[in-house]
């Protein structure tokens, strides 16, 4: 192989080459951004070929622009921080042509085509489709190898690969950006509304009877329906954006108080009875947490058929975990439907909801590392039961 002539002579080994070929593997599966995948590509593509000139070519609407370029080839090149000012190749020239090619080629190049003063004679090119070149250029005055040629062809499918990969990358977080805006301008606005709707249903009751007086009341209950989906919708939509869940220690009695006495406001025709001393444990979760209880509690009265309906909220503690249970005095729950109600888009049959309540319980608890459940209530009704890891120091 070729080797720079003020250098001593090295040949690298076959294990060499196919390890420096894992290394930078492995190094481009973290790379965040072109200019590092550039960077990583020329230090390979010398390391690897012992071939002193290489450089990674961006295409440009112009032609062909140096990004990156080797150690040794900086000695040549009048401004080694750009490169990309003093080292081009227009479109319509030889360098072009192989990069329209998609296909890596190895050539012998005459000095007078070189982009800078090194003294070029042996290249490989491999093109970047729709990303640019690598090239790797030696002062050896013969042809690369065909084995010479295979490498840096792998060398520059994973490099394409990461190219792509990083592009879908940027793509969906773009998406997700926009998502976010859409959602928070979506959720502000339609709570705004829901919320003057809820208003103007709660003055009209002052001056209706009969018939309008129970259709001023189906406003209210609809509005408070669809703030409560609102709400359920806006966190789903953070669940299955998350890649990484973090957990952090939650104080479990805060949580389940703010919740209860949320819902026992907003359900004035239910009775709420939470433990006589709240909880002073601290569990495994984010802020996400008190959706899962008012989910289960909402469900709890919502598909609740008596006249004034209870639920029943319990903490037992249990070693390394701590299970809290929500039971009601509804109708129940048959076997068959027990943990289907936990899957996305199922509901109870008397439902009239989407069924990503419960859904969403699941999803989060199952993030916690923890575990949910449904069992019957005696003499009748369904308890759903939750179980929380303790944060360290509190098992």
């Amino acid at each position: 192989m070729g080797s720079n002539s003020d250098s001593p002579c090295y040949q690298a080994t076959p294990e060499d080459q196919i390890g420096e070929l894992y290394a930078a593997t492995r190094r481009l599966m973290t790379a965040e951004n072109r200019s590092e995948v550039a960077t990583i590509a020329v230090e390979t593509a010398t390391a690897i070929l012992d071939f002193p000139f290489s450089v990674f070519w961006e295409a440009t609407d112009s032609g062909l622009k140096a990004e990156a370029i080797s150690e040794p080839l900086r000695e040549h090149v009048e401004v080694p921080d750009e490169p990309g000012r003093r080292m081009r190749h227009e479109r319509g020239s030889w360098l072009w042509d192989h990069y329209e090619s998609d296909e890596t080629q190895r050539v012998l190049v005459d000095e007078e085509k070189a982009a800078s003063d090194a003294p070029l004679h042996g290249c490989i090119s491999v093109p970047l489709p729709e990303y640019g070149l690598l090239t790797a250029g030696t002062d050896e005055r013969a042809e690369p190898t065909e084995r010479e040629t295979q490498l840096a062809d792998i060398l520059g499918k994973n490099v394409l690969s990461t190219l792509e990969r990083i592009e879908r990358e940027r793509e969906l977080k773009r998406q997700r950006d926009n998502l976010d805006l859409l959602n928070q301008i979506v959720r502000h606005d339609l709570t705004n509304h829901l919320q003057t709707i809820s208003g103007r249903a709660e003055l009209l009751r002052d001056q209706c009877s009969g018939d309008a007086l129970e259709h001023a009341d189906g406003i209210q209950e609809s509005s408070q329906a669809a703030a409560e989906l609102l709400e359920t919708a806006g966190n789903l939509a953070t669940v299955m954006r998350q890649t990484d869940w973090e957990t952090e220690p939650v104080a479990l009695g805060p949580v389940l108080s703010s919740v209860s006495e949320d819902i026992a406001a907003t359900y004035s025709d239910a009775q709420v009875t939470v433990p006589d001393e709240s909880p002073s444990v601290r569990v495994r979760a984010d802020e996400l947490l008190s959706s899962v209880f008012r989910n289960v509690l909402t469900n709890a009265i919502q598909h609740n058929d008596s006249a004034v309906p209870s639920v029943v909220i319990d903490v037992i503690d249990d070693g390394d975990v701590v299970h809290v249970t929500v039971a009601d005095d509804g109708p129940g729950i048959p076997d068959e439907q027990k943990q289907a109600v936990f899957e996305r888009g199922e509901k109870r049959l008397d439902s009239d909801g989407t069924g990503v309540g419960l859904y969403l319980v699941r999803t989060l608890v199952d993030a916690y590392g923890g575990d949910v459940w449904v069992e019957d209530n005696e003499p009748t009704g369904t308890v759903v039961g939750v179980t929380l890891r303790k944060a360290a120091g509190d098992a």
